[in-house]
């Protein structure tokens, strides 16, 4: 019976070392997972070949930070995001987007998000939305504008009578 004892208490203290290894790798691991992209830590700035892509005269160096541009054949999209207070920023964009050639075409502020919208000749030309996502103090910033260059020009647009 003594030998049987002897035995047991090996066997725990490689149990115990075991279970303190398991506990010492789940700690890294979770850490390991801290240390993944924090979803409110500012994203990085769009590279200087999609800030190319902003038509003359369109700058957000008031407004905040562009991350990303894509533009297609009709439409030029840009994200970008800011920490000015929502009432600001939205009269930033529109500066921004008539410095560009478009018109303003209205605004609505709700306090939580904003819209601003754009003309451009007899066309709706786009609209900026701005919204706080999750992550407070910053506001992103979503701006899609009719590329003018892919507007007809001396065209009426179209309208149907009932």
């Amino acid at each position: 019976m003594v030998q049987l004892r002897r035995h047991r208490r090996p066997l725990a203290v490689v149990g115990l070392a075991v279970a303190a290894l398991v506990v010492v790798l789940t700690a890294k691991a979770l850490d390991a997972d801290d240390s993944v992209a924090d979803p409110c830590r500012p994203p990085s700035a769009a590279p200087p070949a999609e800030i190319a892509l902003m038509p003359a005269g369109l700058s957000f160096d008031q407004i905040g930070t562009v991350t990303r541009v894509r533009r297609d054949d009709r439409n030029l999209m840009v994200q970008a995001f800011t920490t000015k207070p929502l009432d600001e920023v939205t009269v930033l964009i529109q500066d921004a987007v008539i410095a560009a050639g478009y018109r303003p075409a209205g605004m609505d502020n709700e306090g939580f998000e904003a819209e601003v919208f754009f003309n451009s000749g007899s066309y709706a030309a786009g609209q900026a939305r701005v919204g706080q996502y999750g992550c407070e103090g910053r506001w992103d910033i979503d701006l899609v504008l009719l590329n003018r260059d892919a507007v007809p020009t001396g065209t009426t647009p179209t309208t149907t009578t009932p």
